[in-house]
């Protein structure tokens, strides 16, 4: 294996169906470009993505039995001075995932270790603020997200939880040059529906704070001469991607196997977003059985159909095509293990024509 870095990019949302987490990294490492860490939910309910961003987050509370999480808010009260603290000092490790929550990112530090000089981009994914802010409720039912306090602490916490995995791989690997981390955001969905009270300027306002204190921190940690980092977005369904795309991210990662047609809504702001250098993922794969019924040739023409689109807009078909991430459309826990593996040599084998 050649050391080198890539410009067109195969990788993976984040989670896989296996329970093996060897196998995982394995699969991941022999199959993708742009490697990442597997989460790995059929292990146990402490892999839940919204779960599994939880350690010394403060008041929470969990039944393993009967798979439940909130948050106690006089529990939080109690222990929210003693996050802050850890926060304010930099220490990374009081956020640390250990292996209950996350064995697969430990398994992908020992591989890529073993493989030191041969991969030198790696993909890190964090649960993002708005879906870790509406996923967890407190004692009452409530998303945290709409107390004003615990809104600073949920971005804290995201924030902490990207540096510490950061921090990990320069640590294990100090050759990496350059780190994606995904800030994976299926709730981006719901935004302005019955089901949430939040409006965009809400979003935003969360989204660039997380963003900006994650470079910040880099900052401050004395880390941004060490690596280049990409910052992306990921949202498995529809949402307002032209305000998405007004934020000081690197890539927008979407779906573009079912929602391409939402997705251009936004061109306007899109093809700004991409004149200005920066990514479009492109969730072009099926991520369950209907890879069955696709192939490279039908994926690689809806892909050249999807470009053809921005191209007719003006927007250089080279500058696109040169610039790519592949990804399937979302992540591969609810897969089978067949079907995992075939989802994700279709994207590589779809990079490789590119």
């Amino acid at each position: 294996m050649n050391s080198f870095i890539p410009t067109k990019y195969s990788t993976m949302i984040g989670s896989l169906p296996h329970k093996d987490p060897k196998k995982a990294v394995e699969l991941v490492l022999e199959s993708l470009n742009l490697p990442t860490w597997p989460q790995l939910p059929k292990i146990s309910f402490l892999e839940q993505m919204h779960v599994q961003y939880t350690e010394n987050f403060p008041g929470i509370k969990i039944d393993k039995q009967n798979e439940k999480i909130w948050v106690d808010m006089e529990k939080f009260n109690n222990e929210v001075i003693d996050f802050f603290q850890n926060f304010i000092d930099n220490k990374t490790d009081y956020f640390a995932i250990s292996t209950n929550y996350a064995i697969g990112f430990y398994e992908f530090i020992n591989q890529l270790i073993s493989l030191r000089n041969k991969i030198l981009s790696v993909k890190l994914q964090t649960i993002g603020p708005i879906t870790f802010g509406l996923t967890l409720k407190d004692q009452n039912g409530k998303a945290i997200l709409y107390d004003a306090q615990v809104k600073d602490t949920v971005i804290k916490n995201v924030v902490m939880k990207s540096i510490w995995q950061i921090k990990q791989v320069l640590n294990a690997i100090p050759e990496t040059k350059k780190i994606f981390l995904f800030l994976d955001e299926p709730y981006l969905a719901a935004y302005g529906s019955a089901f949430t009270a939040i409006s965009m300027n809400d979003v935003k306002e969360i989204l660039s704070n997380t963003i900006l204190e994650i470079k910040n921190q880099l900052l401050i940690l004395s880390l941004y001469d060490k690596f280049n980092l990409s910052i992306g977005i990921h949202c498995c369904a529809n949402t307002d991607w032209g305000i998405i795309s007004t934020l000081d991210l690197d890539i927008l990662s979407f779906d573009a196997h079912d929602f391409f047609n939402d997705f251009v809504l936004y061109s306007e702001n899109i093809i700004k977003f991409i004149n200005d250098g920066k990514q479009i993922a492109w969730g072009i794969v099926p991520n369950n059985k209907n890879i069955d019924v696709e192939n490279i040739t039908s994926l690689l023409e809806s892909l050249n159909n999807n470009i053809l689109f921005f191209e007719k807009k003006g927007v250089d078909k080279t500058k696109l095509l040169n610039n790519i991430i592949l990804t399937p459309q979302c992540g591969l826990g609810n897969a089978t293990e067949e079907v995992a593996k075939k989802v994700l040599k279709t994207c590589s084998d779809i990079i490789s024509t590119l």
